[in-house]
């Protein structure tokens, strides 16, 4: 396909999983990030590591879009469960997207406030799914402009929304495509189930621009020493959700790069 399609991760780890599969060609940070633009199976892509929440990854896709001709947009990560079968390292095959409370505003390709990934695209992600054999689950996904860490507190969305999973960029990130007409999709695995507490800080541990903060991390796991029995499953649960990632991503250019 001519132009680049942009991959916009909220986190470092995030961005090294999408690295992985990218061969590099420049590396840049500019206002909205740290920036990868490079060749995935013949595809140009640019990679964008816009940190975490709705504003920086609003202000990512303008900014994309102002320096690099993009034939679409991906919104690609972890998000965490809000419904009891989904567990870590599974897929979302989003087939819309809400928002928490008001936020929700009208777009184009939006019904109700709500977002819809692109038709093609999001048929590729199911086709990928399928041929890189990782477990899916096909709903709506919910945007919040906070982290949902207390399992009590996720299930009481999930019932409340219907909704399959949540995260805080995508809704942002598809808003800001569908406004300026480029086709978009989501690309995200399971990282906490909805019956885990997350038991870090996760926005006080991370910088602006998505990096973890070791010392703050460090600080918090020795004020709550019974913290540290738990690294091993989440060590795990990154191991997996991040593998499974990988795989459908690698699966999903296969097509883009032979011009599908």
């Amino acid at each position: 396909m001519a132009g680049h399609m942009a991959i916009i991760t909220a986190c470092a780890h995030e961005a090294v999983l999408v690295r992985r599969r990218l061969h590099v060609q420049q590396h840049t940070t500019g206002t909205a990030g740290r920036v990868w633009r490079g060749v995935l199976q013949q595809q140009e892509v640019v990679l964008l590591q816009c940190g975490m929440g709705p504003e920086r990854a609003a202000q990512g896709v303008l900014w994309l879009g102002q320096h690099y001709q993009l034939v679409g947009v991906l919104s690609v990560g972890f998000a965490g469960g809000l419904q009891a079968e989904l567990r870590a390292g599974e897929a979302l095959l989003v087939t819309h997207i809400g928002v928490e409370g008001d936020r929700a505003r009208p777009a184009s390709r939006a019904v109700d406030g709500r977002i819809r990934p692109d038709a093609r695209l999001s048929h590729i992600a199911a086709m990928a799914v399928a041929q890189a054999a990782v477990v899916s689950h096909t709903g709506m996904l919910l945007s919040t402009s906070t982290v949902i860490a207390q399992a009590a507190a996720k299930q009481a969305l999930g019932q409340q929304s219907g909704a399959l999973a949540v995260d805080m960029e995508s809704y942002s990130i598809g808003q800001m495509a569908a406004q300026r007409h480029i086709p978009f999709a989501v690309l995200r695995t399971i990282f906490d189930a909805a019956h885990e507490n997350m038991p870090f800080p996760v926005l006080a541990c991370t910088t602006a621009d998505g990096f973890l903060r070791p010392l703050p991390l460090v600080g918090y796991l020795a004020c709550h020493p019974p913290l540290l029995g738990q690294l091993p499953h989440w060590w795990w649960a990154s191991q997996v959700t991040g593998r499974h990632l990988q795989r459908w991503i690698g699966f999903f250019f296969l097509p883009l790069g032979r011009g599908a």
